[in-house]
């Protein structure tokens, strides 16, 4: 658990700084894999929630409505926030 906490902070902490770099330089989202902070195949709203966007539109974006984000779920949201920016 401590070591889920710990990789829980240090993406959220990555999270913050992908977040105000992309902002300022229009880059892309943080990549699912730096989401996927327990690295088992799925983004948990506990890891979304190291980011903003991502887990304020996160019952948008799980289209499944299995209460994690697969890696289609993610690109699709990612794509979509491309084609706003």
């Amino acid at each position: 658990m401590k070591k889920l906490t710990a990789n829980l902070l240090m993406v959220a902490a990555l999270c913050m700084l992908s977040i105000s770099a992309f902002a300022a330089a229009g880059s892309t989202l943080p990549s699912f894999e730096t989401l996927d902070a327990d690295q088992n195949g799925f983004i948990s709203t506990d890891e979304a929630a190291s980011c903003e966007g991502l887990v304020e539109d996160f019952a948008t974006i799980d289209a499944n409505q299995d209460g994690k984000l697969d890696q289609a779920e993610y690109a699709a949201f990612s794509d979509a926030t491309a084609q706003k920016g």
